[in-house]
């Protein structure tokens, strides 16, 4: 019987579908590139990432900078991979909510984001926003989520970012990756457990990507949308309803 829990290392069939057709961008951009004089063939064809950190405003500042300076450099294309944590997701997360974000200049969602941030915030904590925070967590209880001190801290995160509540979903994200068009986004977050460990020592992480949640040191991925989702022996048998996307954030 088939579970909802995918054991193992290999690739799940979405990221082995996407990387088919990256490739054939990647070819097509560092042709142009290196101006070579013939098509590469697939084996030719290197798989190229971008690792990012994190660091609040600072790091998602510094991914807008990098990112606008691959493009500028007309390198962006040749690009397959896009991983962050923290600051530089939130780079993320707002780029993939447009599905072809990488093809359009980045020079207009750098100075929306730089325009928002610079903002006054004193009205995060206004009495019509706290009645907001109140009515949306009592709903996400309501469906099942553990209310917590963090997803309140998502929804001040989701305000200080956009201004408004956002509808948008990590699985939304795989509208972006459809043709190969962008880098596939992968989201990093720690598993700490300081009363015992030390981070450095337990060395327990998630990836988060449109496809899967997957948790390398035990070669467990599951489905996006099933994040949150209760699970015994390798079944889902508490459903929960996929998180918007400022929930994954403030987490990460």
């Amino acid at each position: 019987e088939k579970l909802d829990v995918r054991l193992g290392y290999d690739l799940c069939p979405e990221e082995q579908e996407f990387l088919q057709k990256r490739k054939r961008v990647v070819a097509s951009a560092l042709k142009r590139v290196l101006h070579l004089e013939r098509d590469l063939y697939g084996h030719e064809v290197p798989v190229i990432a971008v690792m990012a950190t994190g660091g609040g405003l600072r790091a998602m500042s510094a991914m807008f900078g990098h990112l606008l300076a691959l493009q500028k450099l007309n390198l962006l294309d040749c690009v397959t991979y896009l991983t962050g944590a923290s600051g530089s997701t939130w780079t993320l997360a707002d780029l993939y909510e447009h599905a072809d974000w990488s093809q359009k200049t980045l020079e207009g969602p750098l100075k929306a984001v730089k325009k928002q941030v610079t903002k006054c915030k004193l009205n995060l904590m206004s009495i019509d926003h706290l009645k907001y925070y109140h009515k949306e967590l009592a709903e996400r209880a309501k469906a099942g989520h553990v209310s917590s001190f963090t997803a309140l801290w998502s929804l001040v995160q989701e305000m200080f970012l956009h201004e408004r509540p956002r509808k948008y979903k990590l699985t939304d994200q795989r509208k972006a990756l459809e043709h190969g068009q962008n880098p596939l986004p992968f989201y990093a977050v720690l598993n700490v457990k300081e009363e015992k460990f030390s981070t450095f020592k337990f060395r327990e992480w998630a990836e988060f990507s449109p496809y899967e949640v997957t948790i390398p040191k035990y070669g467990a991925s599951i489905r996006s949308e099933y994040f949150d989702s209760e699970f015994f022996m390798g079944r889902r048998v508490k459903k929960l309803p996929e998180s918007r996307i400022c929930y994954l954030e403030g987490d990460l």
